[in-house]
């Protein structure tokens, strides 16, 4: 793999990693707000446009865009402390989102 596509990859797994921390964020704001499981869950869709308002999706799409990022970013590194690194935040990051998931559907 050539510099140019190694790079390019990084650029997308450390977007997909932002998007999922921002869906986190976002996710942990709205469960301090609501007690209501049906408010929790409206609230949560309406943040995020018309065509991807879907619960399962929402919770799915996540685990995918962090398994992406955790691998391009595990096989990019050349240190083992940083493949560690890597390693230990994506475990971090799918054991929040499959509480959400539990919380949600």
């Amino acid at each position: 793999m050539n510099s140019n596509t190694k790079g390019f990859l990084i650029f997308i797994a450390i977007l997909s990693l932002l998007f999922v921390l921002g869906d986190i964020f976002l996710w942990v704001n709205i469960t301090n707000e609501y007690n209501n499981q049906e408010y929790l869950k409206t609230a949560y869709m309406d943040k995020y446009p018309s065509n991807m308002r879907n619960i399962r999706w929402l919770t799915i799409l996540p685990l995918i865009l962090l398994t992406f990022a955790s691998l391009v970013l595990i096989r990019a590194t050349k240190t083992s402390f940083t493949k560690t690194l890597a390693a230990t935040l994506a475990a971090v990051l799918a054991i929040i989102i499959i509480w959400k998931l539990f919380s949600l559907v």
